[in-house]
């Protein structure tokens, strides 16, 4: 292990972080904004792509937060280099952060435009409360201009 580590208290191994799809229509920011109705979780765009960021602490830390199978860790902690350390290096500079359900809805209201997003948003529920005749699920669509 690294002396750096010993300083940062296991930044790196206090969440994962995985990509998801860009979202392009209303239930799909309406799912990100589900998601951030939660604990620990963060979204965010980089470089154009977008991940979900969960915090959730690594089982395999002591008390003083060092990998308790350092010498048996999986190898996507062996691929992490210290070069690319959360404590070293700090803010990513992501193109957007969104850590509230608010953020997202922003967001959306930006891309989508208010008149979309409030007659999809009223759609969804009233076919949700049966109030219109059922219908296929509507497909999102493919190829909107990111931000």
């Amino acid at each position: 292990m690294d002396d750096m580590c010993d300083e940062c208290g296991a930044l790196c191994c206090q969440y994962f972080c995985f990509e998801i799809d860009e979202p392009d229509c209303f239930e799909e920011f309406d799912d990100i904004r589900w998601y951030l109705l939660h604990e620990g979780i963060t979204v965010h765009i980089d470089e154009g792509d977008w991940y979900i960021s969960i915090e959730n602490k690594c089982k395999a830390l002591d008390l003083d937060n060092r990998c308790t199978v350092y010498e048996d860790r999986p190898i996507i902690c062996r691929r992490y280099s210290a070069d690319d350390c959360d404590y070293t290096h700090g803010d990513y500079g992501y193109d957007e952060l969104f850590e509230t359900p608010e953020d997202i809805e922003r967001y959306a209201r930006r891309v989508l435009g208010d008149e979309e997003y409030e007659t999809e948003r009223a759609k969804t529920i009233a076919k949700l409360e049966g109030k219109t005749r059922k219908k296929p699920k509507k497909k999102c669509r493919t190829g909107r201009r990111k931000r």
